[in-house]
C-alpha cells in the first residue's frame, strides 16, 4: 500500500509560522519514484573495496535483547545461502488488499547489501537512543529493522534495486520520491523541519543540527529554512547515507516528543503519557518502542494513536506485550494509519523466518551475511557520516577507522572474519547486532565524539 503525503498542519507553539513537527506523512500517492539525479552520496569517498563486494546474508531469530556466545565458521559457502521470498504493500488481514503487491526474491544475494546496510542503521538507531536513555529496553528484532521495514513499505518499488549501483532507488519510474517535500526512499517527508520549535529554521531540532550526518546531507545551514522547497537531496537515496539518516530522523522524533511541551510551555496531548511509557519500557525489554515510534511517524504526533500507545505503554505490563505482538488489535483492520507499525514488523517476521501472524506458517527465508562483506557495508555506511575531531576538524569518519572498530567487535565476540551469520536464525541475528552494537561503541569512544551531538550552526 503506497500512501500520500499528509499535509503538515500549525499548532500553537512559539514560533510556529510553518509545518508543525511530527506530521511526517508517508510515500507519495503516485506509483513512480527515483533518485534525484541518479549520482551516489556527492560528499565523501566511497570505501574502496568495500560495500559492493562479497555479499552478506541475514536470517531469522528470536526478539528481544539477549546476546549469543555463538561462533561460527559458517561450513562451505554452497551450505549456507540467501533464499526466499519477501512480500510487501499489503494490508494485513484486510480482504483484497491482503496479497501483496510486491515481492524481493532473496535468492541470488541482490538484495542482501542492502539489508545489512538498513540493519546497521537500525543498530545505530538503538545506539542513539541509549546514548539518551541508557537504561531503554525495546525489541531488537523490531526496532533495528524498522529502517528496512519503512524502506519496504513507504518505497514505491524497493525490488527494482541492483546491487551493482549505490541508488535505493536506480529506476526513472520511481523518481516521484525524491520530489520536492518526499524526502527519498524511505519518505521522511519534513526532514528540514525543526520537529521541536515548529519551523523550518534549524534550532536545534532539524537533521541538520546533527553533526554526524550535516556534512552530507545535500543543503547547507544558510539554506535550510528553505529547503522544504527543493527536491530531495541526491544522497537520501545512497544506500549506505540514507539508512543512517532515517535513523537519525526517528530517533529526531524520540527526543522531540518529550521536548515539545518543556520548549513550548504547554501539555501535548501526549504527554505526560509518553514519558511515562519509557519510563515503564526500561522495565519491560522486548516492548513496543518500535510501535510508538512508527505511529509518530507514519500519523504524526498530533494524530491519536501516539497518544493511544503512550497510555497503553505507561501501563503496560508482560501481558500487554502479548496482546500487542499478536498482531489482532490490527488484523483487518482497514486503516493505514493503524496498520502501518504492524506492516513493518510483518516484513521483518518474514525476513526473520518467524511464524506468520494468524496462521503460524514458517516462511523458510534465509539472508546470510558473509562477515567480510558486512564488515565493508559496516565501513561504507560510518564513511558516510562524519564528526570533529581532536584537532576541531570537521571530518568524514574513515573506511580504517569504521574497519578497526568492527574487527575489534567480532574478536570479542569471538565470530571468525571467515564465517557466515544467518539474519533468519535467532541466535545469529542476535550475534549480528551484538557484533554492530559494539562496533558502533568502539568507534565512537576511539573517535572520541557523541553520535548524538547537535550544532546550531554550519560546521
Amino acid at each position: 500500500m503506497r500512501r500520500f503525503l499528509v499535509p503538515l498542519v500549525c499548532v500553537i507553539l512559539a514560533g510556529c509560522d510553518s509545518p508543525t513537527p511530527g506530521s511526517h506523512g508517508s510515500a507519495a500517492g503516485g506509483e513512480a519514484a527515483t533518485n534525484g539525479g541518479g549520482a551516489p552520496v556527492s560528499a565523501g569517498p566511497p570505501a574502496s573495496g568495500t560495500g559492493d563486494q562479497g555479499t552478506p546474508n541475514g536470517g531469522a531469530g528470536a526478539s528481544g535483547d539477549a546476546g549469543s556466545s555463538l561462533s561460527l565458521d559458517g561450513g562451505p559457502p554452497a551450505a549456507r545461502i540467501t533464499s526466499g521470498t519477501i512480500g510487501f504493500h499489503l494490508l494485513l488481514g484486510v480482504n483484497g488488499s491482503s496479497a501483496p503487491g510486491d515481492t524481493l526474491s532473496l535468492a541470488g544475494d541482490n538484495y542482501t547489501d542492502l539489508i545489512a546496510s538498513n540493519l546497521v542503521a537500525g543498530v545505530m538507531y538503538g545506539h542513539l537512543i541509549r546514548e539518551t536513555t541508557p537504561n531503554m529496553g525495546f525489541d531488537r528484532d523490531y526496532l533495528y529493522g524498522s529502517i528496512f521495514g519503512q524502506l519496504l513499505q513507504e518505497n514505491l518499488d524497493t525490488e527494482l534495486y541492483t546491487s551493482s549501483s549505490h541508488l535505493i532507488d536506480p529506476s526513472p519510474l520511481q523518481q516521484a520520491v525524491m520530489g520536492t517535500g518526499q524526502g527519498g526512499p524511505y519518505q521522511i517527508n519534513d526532514y528540514a523541519a525543526d520537529m521541536v520549535y515548529g519551523s523550518y529554521a534549524p534550532q536545534g531540532n532539524a537533521l541538520i543540527n546533527y553533526v554526524a550526518v550535516q556534512k552530507n546531507i545535500g543543503y547547507s545551514f544558510a539554506s535550510a529554512a528553505t529547503q522544504y522547497e527543493q527536491p530531495t537531496p541526491a544522497s537520501f537515496n545512497d544506500k549506505y547515507y540514507g539508512p543512517m539518516l532515517t535513523a537519525y530522523f526517528h530517533f529526531n522524533d524520540y527526543v522531540a516528543l518529550h521536548k515539545i511541551g518543556v520548549v513550548g510551555g504547554y501539555t501535548p496531548q501526549w504527554e505526560p503519557a509518553y514519558d511515562d511509557a519509557l519510563t515503564n519500557f526500561e522495565k519491560l525489554p522486548g516492548n513496543f518502542l518500535d510501535v510508538l515510534l512508527n505511529v509518530a511517524y507514519n500519523q504524526g504526533y498530533y494524530g491519536p494513536l501516539v497518544t493511544s500507545y503512550s497510555q497503553e505503554g505507561a501501563a503496560a505490563t508482560a501481558a500487554t506485550l502479548a496482546t500487542v505482538d499478536s498482531y489482532s488489535s490490527v488484523w483487518g483492520v482497514n486503516d493505514t494509519y493503524q496498520q502501518y507499525p504492524f506492516q513493518v514488523r510483518y516484513y521483518l517476521d518474514q525476513l526473520y523466518d518467524n511464524p506468520a501472524p494468524m496462521t503460524g506458517v514458517v516462511p523458510d527465508n534465509h539472508v546470510v551475511f558473509a562477515v567480510t562483506a558486512l564488515r565493508g557495508i559496516f565501513a561504507s555506511c560510518f564513511e558516510t557520516l562524519a564528526y570533529v575531531d581532536a584537532a576541531s576538524t570537521y571530518a568524514f569518519i574513515t573506511e580504517a577507522q569504521a574497519t578497526a572498530a568492527f574487527d575489534a567487535a567480532t574478536a570479542s565476540a569471538g565470530v571468525p572474519s571467515t564465517g557466515t551469520l544467518d539474519v533468519s536464525n535467532a541466535a545469529e541475528r542476535a550475534q549480528i547486532f551484538t557484533v554492530i552494537e559494539q562496533a558502533i561503541g568502539g568507534l565512537e569512544t576511539s573517535l572520541g565524539t557523541n553520535f548524538t551531538a547537535t550544532t546550531v550552526t554550519g560546521l
